[in-house]
């Protein structure tokens, strides 16, 4: 199946700023818009939330970045809709530095179902991990949603995690960063593809301007299922210290 991501590399802002970013959005039909990770700069609670699901005025399939939310306790906190209604959230699992101190980590993967298209969405640091990403694998998804913050110093050791992860897992990745100073965009989309007797990845990537590419998970979908069939599960080999 088909479907276009399209990555918005907002700048950070507060929540009133937000407001009217979020009701000057005007993607194409069918387009799946993604934002940064933490790109309100303050924190969100539900009443927040709905009022900014409010102000969105188009039907897309959109993964809202990631927000510091507040539900009890403070998570960083990345929520999907479409049509403007929430069908369920990603709380981030690994936090980083400083967020250790602040955030609660989430401890569970979730998946969704849009148009038969299966989403997961690992939030920054989480794509570091490579277990997250494989039980996001053996659970057929079709594409890793990847809401980042990631420091222009490090942008080509992330442009390796995502391409790597998306070879390995057979499966696309869209990774979406801030052009916020110190941040600087540079976000990527990656898709695999069968090429003759091997896989090759296709990747884009954009310093400033919005990141798109049009995804076929037909492209991919044999190869993962064949990845699935050869792989040998490593918990079953032994390890032998000579």
């Amino acid at each position: 199946m088909k479907i276009k991501l399209t990555g918005i590399q907002s700048r950070r802002m507060g929540y009133d700023m937000a407001l009217d970013f979020i009701s000057n959005l005007e993607p194409e039909k069918d387009e799946v818009v993604i934002l940064p990770e933490k790109w309100i700069t303050e924190n969100i609670d539900y009443d927040k939330l709905n009022r900014l699901i409010d102000r969105i005025n188009f039907e897309n399939t959109a993964v809202l970045g990631s927000f510091s939310f507040y539900d009890g306790s403070l998570y960083n906190r990345s929520f999907i809709i479409d049509h403007r209604k929430i069908i369920g959230y990603q709380d981030k699992i690994n936090l980083y530095m400083s967020e250790k101190k602040n955030y609660r980590p989430g401890n569970s993967l979730n998946i969704f179902k849009i148009n038969n298209i299966k989403i997961g969405i690992l939030i920054c640091y989480d794509i570091d991990f490579p277990a997250y990403p494989r039980k996001i694998f053996y659970n057929n998804c079709d594409i890793i949603i990847n809401p980042s913050l990631i420091n222009s110093k490090f942008h080509d050791e992330w442009h390796m995690y995502i391409k790597v992860r998306s070879l390995e897992n057979r499966i696309a990745v869209a990774s979406i960063n801030s052009i916020s100073d110190n941040f600087l965009g540079d976000s990527i989309i990656t898709s695999p593809y069968q090429y003759d007797i091997g896989i090759k990845l296709r990747a884009v990537h954009e310093k400033e301007k919005n990141v798109t590419m049009e995804i076929n998970t037909d492209d991919y979908y044999k190869s993962r299922l064949e990845r699935m069939n050869e792989e040998t599960n490593a918990d079953s080999i032994a390890v032998n210290n000579i």
